[in-house]
């Protein structure tokens, strides 16, 4: 009985015995390989291997024994650094003291995740952990980021960038030069369309950041970026359990490769599944996830890393809507209702498709120009925020305002152009929105700046201490995304968020429902609220339909 190494896969051999067959069935990622009848362990695995097998009497090769004794050095190291109260750092970066920590977590690690909550600068951590590893390092970014992460690499590192970005024949030639550069930066939507010039490519590390981008195991984007050769490889994000646990496998499997199993493995592991349905209705075994995911990530909170951060404080601003607004609001959900009678039940199909028409609801509470309303229409909800933003423009704040909806984002646009305010949305060019930033931070006259969702990742805008959620999300993770663009490192004041919400509308079931279904982020990530389902359930639809 014994194990060897080939083609960086362990393989299993022994004469059959249904008893050492059902132990190996307890490792992850283990495959039987029918052609040559023999199973299959992913190397990632090899001190879990070893561990189970060698009891039962099996001997490992002296390369497998060298793999299995390296990934264990690794581990003790990365785990003397998180219980290290002060980790020496001899870089050049300007870190506070936990940032140290993880710069030298990621240095120390092949394959990690760095998963401190948004505002701890996990790009500055990132660059340090890379100041002594020569290029070239491929860092991929939401498209709104990647100006962002060129302002970072030519303030802190002085080394060259290149941003893939442009036509096609731009694009190639960009490419062309990419062993030229130390980091070249692109975005997500490049692996698709870019793959045959990126592809053959060999990157000393690959960067991931706001890593949720790939949480999707099946997304064409996800299997494209496996395919790309690297030595190192980062994943950043500060919200990797957005919408359920299932978001953590698809990352830490770029990272590790089936360490935590294939996708059913890990779903028949971790997930509770509807019989009927084959749909997740809970998950077990949460505390063995945690730690097998804990090897690779590192998370802290703004709590716990400075004790005297400034506060946040969140408060819910409710009004009522009235005449028209209202009789509006009435008639759009009394539709709903009557073309959900029609479809007999609220079955699968349906609750797939009522959310699309209750984006209507949301609307008719922001402004009822948005669902056809008459002249210039009605919005409580814009004097509310109008009566708000007016002492807090008047003191010399800054404050910023998010919508879900683009043309809500113009109807503030033209509502409070007496404050000239910044826009940023889909439409806008990345390097624009950047510029945008710049003058929101430095330019006191700017005082207020509108976003739709395309500004909630990663842009710094820590002179604003005000928050407007226009209209919420049903994220809880995009919500603390909106408020982390100002709640971060470098703002010393308090930073206080208003939720805007009509009462009797879907604003306060929304509002109520944000603060549901974390139990399993908490188990996972030892942190509170970082879980939401970002879709609508059947319970939901019929709470706020009243049905």
């Amino acid at each position: 009985m014994r194990i060897s190494l080939a083609d960086n896969k362990l393989i299993v051999s022994f004469t059959y015995s249904p008893q050492i067959v059902a132990v190996v069935k307890t490792i992850p990622g283990r495959m039987w390989d029918a052609k040559g009848k023999r199973w299959v362990v992913p190397v990632e695995n090899a001190v879990e291997c070893l561990d189970k097998l060698e009891p039962l009497g099996f001997t490992a090769t002296n390369d497998v024994q060298k793999v299995a004794d390296d990934q264990l050095e690794i581990q003790e190291l990365a785990a003397g650094v998180k219980s290290l109260p002060d980790v020496p750092y001899g870089g050049k970066f300007p870190l506070y003291d936990f940032q140290r920590k993880g710069c030298m977590f990621m240095r120390i690690m092949p394959h990690s995740l760095l998963a401190d909550v948004p505002g701890l600068g996990k790009s500055i951590q990132t660059l340090a952990a890379l100041e002594e590893t020569p290029g070239p390092h491929l860092i991929l970014v939401p498209a709104s980021l990647k100006f962002s992460w060129k302002d970072e690499i030519e303030k802190w590192c002085k080394r060259k960038v290149i941003v893939i970005g442009g036509t096609k024949e731009e694009r190639m030639n960009q490419w062309h030069y990419w062993n030229t550069a130390d980091f070249v930066i692109a975005n997500y939507e490049l692996l698709l369309h870019d793959f045959d010039l990126v592809k053959d490519k060999h990157w000393k590390t690959i960067v991931c950041d706001e890593a949720t981008r790939i949480s999707n195991p099946a997304a064409q984007t996800t299997q494209r970026l496996k395919e790309l050769k690297c030595d190192k490889r980062i994943a950043l994000t500060g919200t990797p359990v957005s919408n359920s646990p299932d978001d953590m496998y698809s990352i830490i499997d770029w990272l590790s490769p089936r360490y935590l199993g294939t996708f059913p493995q890990f779903r028949e592991k971790y997930c509770i599944l509807d019989d009927s349905w084959g749909k997740v209705v809970g998950y077990k075994q949460l505390d063995e996830l945690a730690a097998r995911v804990g090897r690779f990530m590192l998370r802290r909170t703004k709590e716990e890393v400075f004790k005297d951060f400034p506060p946040k404080t969140v408060e819910n601003i409710t009004f009522d809507l009235v005449g028209e607004e209202r009789r509006m609001y009435e008639s759009i959900r009394d539709l709903i209702i009557e073309e959900i009678y029609k479809m007999s039940a609220l079955d699968t199909r349906t609750v797939g498709i009522v959310p699309v028409k209750m984006l209507r609801l949301k609307q008719c509470t922001d402004h009822t120009k948005l669902v056809g309303g008459y002249g210039k229409g009605e919005s409580t909800k814009l004097e509310t925020l109008k009566e708000l933003l007016k002492p807090i423009v008047a003191s010399g704040e800054k404050a910023i305002i998010f919508t879900q909806f683009s043309e809500m984002l113009h109807i503030l646009k033209e509502e409070l152009s007496k404050y000239n305010p910044l826009c940023i949305y889909g439409d806008v060019a990345p390097e624009v929105r950047q510029e945008y930033v710049r003058t929101f931070q430095n330019d006191p006259s700017q005082q207020v700046i509108i976003m739709t969702e395309a500004g909630a990742y990663g842009l710094n805008l820590q002179a604003a201490s005000y928050v407007f959620h226009y209209d919420l999300p049903w994220s809880i993770a995009k919500m603390q995304q909106r408020e982390d663009r100002a709640h971060r490192i470098g703002n010393k004041k308090p930073v206080t968020v208003y939720n805007l919400i009509a009462r009797g509308t879907i604003d306060e079931y929304v509002a109520k429902v944000l603060h549901k279904k974390n139990k399993a982020a908490v188990a996972i990530l030892d942190d509170e609220a970082r879980l939401e389902h970002a879709g609508i359930e059947e319970e939901d639809i019929k709470a706020i339909l009243r049905l």
